[in-house]
């Protein structure tokens, strides 16, 4: 299945900064979405780091095989990945004496024929448009979150509390990612978003967007950051569209 990607990363418009980071390889069919956390540049780092880090290992993972894996066995590089750069993150933050550590959200998807498989730790985000539906294909890993299954009640997200992590990239203990295989059908599109997006531009809102920029990702990435900075930008914007032909 032949695909079409494009991806934006914008600063926003109250950050002096940008903390998020975006790794695209299409040939690969690898895409990525980090936002930094630590500040005075240590979100920065991390963020690039996880992106730079996590890209390559499974880049040169994939490149080393000469047939089509299963998917335990991609599972595997995805969440082995994952949990290399965690202990790199880590023990950066303690050599650069970042007393209060530094790190990362991440998600991703490694998009091969007619399937994808998708990563994540924090509260990255990455939706599934099909058939004019927008459906999150992640859990935020947040207090936030927690709190919600535990009153069963759906958090709108504004809450500062409700952004502490439960999961990050930096984390002294293993992260145990979420892992998710999905078949793919021709039409679909992937959001790959940091929560510069989804806490300026509720589901609804996205789904407008996809739809009046006919779902072109180049179109659709553009306004995506548009709509969250006019909504007030208040983070860090990072997207990436994915669309299946």
């Amino acid at each position: 299945m032949a695909i079409v990607s494009a991806h934006k990363c914008d600063i926003g418009q109250r950050r002096t900064q940008n903390e998020d980071s975006v790794w695209v390889n299409e040939q690969v069919g690898l895409y990525i979405v980090a936002d930094g956390m630590g500040g005075q540049e240590a979100g920065e780092v991390a963020s690039c780091l996880t992106v730079t880090t996590v890209g390559q290992l499974i880049t040169d993972q994939l490149k080393t095989e000469s047939a089509s894996l299963p998917t335990t066995a991609i599972k595997e590089i995805m969440v082995e990945a994952i949990e290399t750069v965690n202990d790199t993150v880590h023990h950066a933050a303690q050599e650069a004496g970042h007393k209060r550590g530094m790190g990362s959200t991440i998600v991703m998807a490694l998009v091969q024929s007619s399937t994808a498989y998708i990563s994540h730790a924090g509260d990255s985000r990455a939706y599934l448009v099909r058939d004019f539906s927008l459906m999150q294909l992640t859990e935020d890993d947040s207090w936030g979150t927690e709190f919600g299954k535990a009153t069963q009640s759906k958090k709108d997200g504004r809450n500062k509390i409700d952004h502490i992590l439960t999961k990050s990239i930096g984390q002294p203990s293993m992260v145990g990612p979420s892992f998710t295989e999905l078949r793919l059908t021709p039409g679909d599109c992937l959001l790959l978003c940091s929560d510069g997006l989804w806490d300026m531009v509720n589901d609804k809102q996205i789904l407008t967007e996809l739809k009046k920029a006919k779902f072109d990702p180049t179109q659709a990435a553009e306004a995506l950051v548009a709509a969250a900075n006019t909504a007030g930008g208040e983070d860090n914007i990072s997207v990436v569209v994915i669309k299946m032909l």
